[in-house]
């Protein structure tokens, strides 16, 4: 049986149509048939078997060989093209197949093309030793979407499966999560108040960093080589945090002086020094001092939460920065009001997620005080 649809064109001129007689069992009928219906496909509106060809589908079935049947209702030659060639989910990596102790991960989704419209992919983790967010959206134009994957610092080793799924399609990253060693140890690494000089009296927020985030509570010894600078005894660095908050109150001195705070922790000491100017009346007082009022955009997408920001400055074009904010700002501004008078300052802002992961720095901004 042969069949076939056909959809005349809307508007065309049907010339009288041509018949061939078409002989049941014939060697050569097929080719006959093709002619025939394509005699009927541009043949006139009166047809040789008494119908008016309508705007539309017809059928016309002729006997013959088997049952070939062409161009089937509903068919779109070029679906299967189209669809082929949508983008899909290709993989999901962490770039490593192995992570020891506690640790936040980079990872990210890829598709096989740049996405036309704004993807939305599952993710999970078959074991609780390694956390991921429930989704991640990869934006149109884009072939890739970046996650975080947080392991935590398991006893013995585990087995771990991450999944990313879109539109029916699923791609999993394997990896192994260690302990961390027994001898691993995180230690002091920096005290700094985000400045080189202060002007008494005044008191500044100041900090003390580790190496890594601390596996219990870490206390911290302080000290100041002067009692112009005061700070407290101790301060101590929360279990899972990577640095601490304290204050330095400043005295009002007739000369200047350097002052040399410490923190010690576990043999390990670490030192800044500032420099305390004089207080004299020829200092221009408090509320003449110049402020830097800075702002910037929360993140546009991340995949973790953002739980703040750090704002760090450096001075005179130093390449290493240092925090100025003892605890995390939960605003998209901040007011510096410890810079002093022909002074050029750099700041840029990180991030800081709900587990301590600080992100890559902002651009760099740079300000003169007159």
């Amino acid at each position: 049986m042969f069949r076939i649809q056909v959809r005349p064109a809307s508007g065309h001129e049907l010339a009288q149509q041509q018949r061939s007689p078409i002989q049941q069992g014939s060697s050569v009928h097929r080719l006959d048939a093709i002619h025939y219906l394509n005699a009927i496909l541009f043949g006139s509106r009166s047809t040789g078997i008494g119908a008016t060809i309508l705007v539309g589908f017809i059928s016309i079935a002729l006997s013959g060989c088997g049952g070939l049947v062409l161009n089937q209702t509903g068919t779109d030659p070029g679906a299967s093209k189209r669809s082929s060639s949508s983008p899909a989910l290709s993989k999901v990596s962490c770039g490593t197949q192995t992570l020891t102790g506690a640790q936040t991960k980079a990872c990210s989704v890829y598709l096989n093309a740049a996405a036309t419209a704004p993807v939305l992919v599952s993710l999970s983790s078959n074991n609780s030793a390694v956390t991921v967010p429930s989704a991640v959206t990869v934006p149109a134009g884009a072939t890739t979407a970046g996650f975080s994957a947080a392991a935590s610092n398991v006893s013995s080793a585990q087995s771990v499966t991450l999944t990313a799924t879109a539109a029916g399609v699923s791609v999993t990253t394997e990896m192994e999560v260690y302990p961390a060693p027994a001898s691993a140890t995180v230690g002091l690494s920096m005290i700094s108040c985000g400045t080189q000089t202060l002007t008494g009296p005044t008191t500044k927020a100041c900090s003390v960093y580790l190496s890594g985030a601390a596996t219990s509570a870490t206390v911290v010894t302080l000290s100041s080589s002067s009692i112009d600078v005061a700070v407290p005894g101790t301060v101590t660095v929360s279990a899972g945090a990577t640095s601490a908050g304290f204050s330095a109150t400043a005295s009002a001195v007739k000369t200047t002086e350097t002052v040399t705070l410490t923190a010690s922790s576990s043999g390990v000491s670490v030192t800044s020094v500032i420099q305390l100017n004089s207080s004299s009346s020829s200092s221009p007082p408090p509320s003449t001092q110049h402020v830097v009022s800075l702002s910037w955009d929360a993140p546009v997408s991340s995949a973790a939460v953002v739980a703040g920001y750090h704002v760090y400055r450096s001075t005179g074009g130093a390449s290493s920065f240092q925090l100025l904010n003892s605890s995390i700002d939960t605003q998209t501004d901040y007011s510096d009001s410890t810079v002093a008078s022909g002074e050029t300052y750099d700041y840029e802002v990180k991030s800081v997620s709900s587990t301590g992961q600080e992100s890559s720095p902002s651009n760099v901004t740079s300000v003169t005080i007159p």
